[in-house]
Order: structure tokens, then sequence, then C-alpha cells
């Protein structure tokens, strides 16, 4: 039977194993949000430089602009990339080693429609739906014309 507090109310005690297994529960979650937000994102990378696969899109529109960086510290720095949307692959984006310029001209190279390669981390391309769904758009290292139209 539930004992009273001073309020009046229910006070309800739980037994011990369930006491553990609700601690064990919130060091779980614990542990997956560490890993999602902090080292997850750090071997994805990892793995994906060391394994690069092609994908083929139908690109819908392609744009230039830049991406904000952030570090623990408070700095930060804005980097130029081309983001190309597609209906088959969502949205995918070229940073590395491309300046404001370039990217102007890689956005407007673009044939709306047409079928482009994208050159993409193994991993990143296996986890593209779930990116979309968070509103991460994957980096890719090269685009191209698809020579298969």
């Amino acid at each position: 039977m539930d004992s009273l507090n001073q309020n009046g109310e229910s006070a309800r005690k739980y037994s011990r194993p369930v006491q553990w297994v609700a601690s064990l529960l919130v060091l779980a979650l614990f542990a997956i949000v560490l890993f999602v937000f902090l080292i997850g994102p750090d071997i994805l990378t990892r793995y994906d430089k060391a394994h690069v696969t092609t994908i083929s899109c139908k690109v819908t529109a392609a744009y230039a602009g830049s991406a904000s960086t952030r570090s623990l510290k408070g700095g930060g720095t804005s980097l130029p990339q081309v983001e190309y949307r597609s209906s088959d692959c969502g949205t995918l984006v070229l940073s590395r080693g491309i300046t404001a310029e370039l990217a102007e001209e890689r956005a407007a190279e673009i044939v709306r429609g047409e079928r482009y390669e994208f050159r993409i981390g193994e991993g990143s391309a296996r986890l593209r739906g779930l990116f979309q769904a968070v509103g991460v758009a994957p980096d890719v290292t090269a685009v191209r014309a698809d020579g298969g139209n």
C-alpha cells in the first residue's frame, strides 16, 4: 500500500530491481547520445574516407552558398559550398576545397533534371535516409555528369 507524504499525496516506493533497471536505462540513453553526437560522426568520417562509392542522382536544383562551422570555444567560420537537391537522393553538399567563385560556377553548370554521379563515402551513402530525416545533408567529394543519362 502506498504511504502518504507531507502534502497528503501518494508516495510510491520502487523496489531495488526497478530502481536498478531505471538507472541502467538512463545510463544507456546517455551512452547512446554521447555516441551519436560525439563519437559516431568521427567514426563515420574515418570510414567514409576509406570507403568511397559513386551514386547516380537526378538533380532538380543546385545552389551556391556557405555553411557555418562552430567550435566548443564559440568560434567558427563560413565555408563556401554547393547544395545539390535530388528527388531520388535527397540533398547532397560539396564543400571540400571549393571557393565561393567555384561554388557559383558548379551550381550554374547543373542541368536540372539530368543525372549526375556523386562520389560519396559509403557510410554516408547508406545513411542518406536517416540524414534527410534529421535535416543533415551528407558531403560529397566530387560531382560529374552521369554518362548513362
